[in-house]
Parts: structure tokens; C-alpha cells; sequence
């Protein structure tokens, strides 16, 4: 690269061309992430989430990472799926709900023990709480505020009833 600026006769500039490679760099890692990331078999819940590698950096270095937000973003905690897949408990049905599985979404999205809580935040928010919803709510300030609330309460519940 430098050679070939060279030979037209122009000023070579290290500093900027050392900033474009390594910005280069940056953008083929970056590209590189979102694809492992779209393609790996892990991580399903924090895709509901995050579907890009750049949004998720985006908003998470924003909020507080505290217990419930990692717990509410992996879907790693006290949900009856999670602890019947490490045999810490005999099934993975919702007691409130037993037809359901009782993991993260079933909880965010659809059990009956936050009906009540969930409809007054839709109510506030002006959106349902459902994973095709979850990246609007995060990316906006006042609505990620209120549902990492409720995330947080749910994570609660679910450490008490699923001791």
C-alpha cells in the first residue's frame, strides 16, 4: 500500500494508514464474531436479545451487569429448565403452568405467576413483551430501564420458588 502511493508521487502519511489498517482489522474481527455468533449452537437466549455482535456491545456496556441481568440474558438461574437439566430438580414444568416449560421466555413472555406485572409494563412501555420485542426494548433508554426491572423480578421469584 505504501509503495504504491509512493510511486504516484504523493506524501505518505504512516500515522493515517497504521489508523486504516488496524481499523480494518477491527471491522474483519468484528465480522468474524457475527459469524460465530449467528452460527455457534450456543447462546439461543441472549440471541432473543442481541441478534448482532455490535448491538449487544452497544447496549451492554451501558447497564449495570448485575447478577439478575446476566441471569435474565443467558437464561442461566434459578428456572425449573435450567436446574432439571443439572438434575437440581425432578422436572422442568411451570407449577404455574404445567404444560409449559418453565425457562426464561416462558417467564418473560407468558407465565401466568408476572401476568399482572408484565401487563402494567407493556401498559407503561407501549410494547409486548415478547422475544421479537426484546431488541426495540433494549436499544431505548426509558423502556431497556423498565424492563431490566422487571427482569430483575423475575429473576427474584424465581430464586424463592425454585430453591
Amino acid at each position: 500500500m505504501i509503495d504504491s502511493v509512493k510511486k504516484r508521487g504523493k506524501k505518505v502519511n504512516i500515522a493515517n494508514i497504521k489508523v486504516m489498517t488496524h481499523a480494518k482489522k477491527v471491522v474483519t474481527s468484528l465480522e468474524e464474531w457475527q459469524q460465530r455468533y449467528a452460527e455457534g449452537s450456543t447462546g439461543e437466549i441472549i440471541k432473543c436479545f442481541f441478534s448482532r455482535v455490535e448491538q449487544a456491545y452497544t447496549v451492554l456496556r451501558k447497564i449495570e451487569k448485575e447478577p439478575q441481568v446476566a441471569q435474565t440474558l443467558t437464561g442461566h438461574g434459578r428456572f425449573a429448565q435450567y436446574l432439571y437439566r443439572f438434575k437440581l430438580r425432578d422436572s422442568p414444568y411451570c407449577a404455574f403452568d404445567p404444560v409449559k416449560i418453565q425457562d426464561l421466555l416462558h417467564i418473560l413472555e407468558d407465565c401466568d405467576m408476572l401476568h399482572r406485572e408484565r401487563a402494567a409494563l407493556e401498559t407503561v412501555i407501549d410494547v409486548r413483551i415478547e422475544r421479537r420485542n426484546f431488541q426495540e426494548i433494549l436499544e431505548d433508554v426509558t423502556k431497556r430501564e423498565k424492563f431490566l426491572v422487571f427482569c430483575a423480578k423475575v429473576v427474584e421469584i424465581c430464586n424463592r420458588i425454585n430453591k
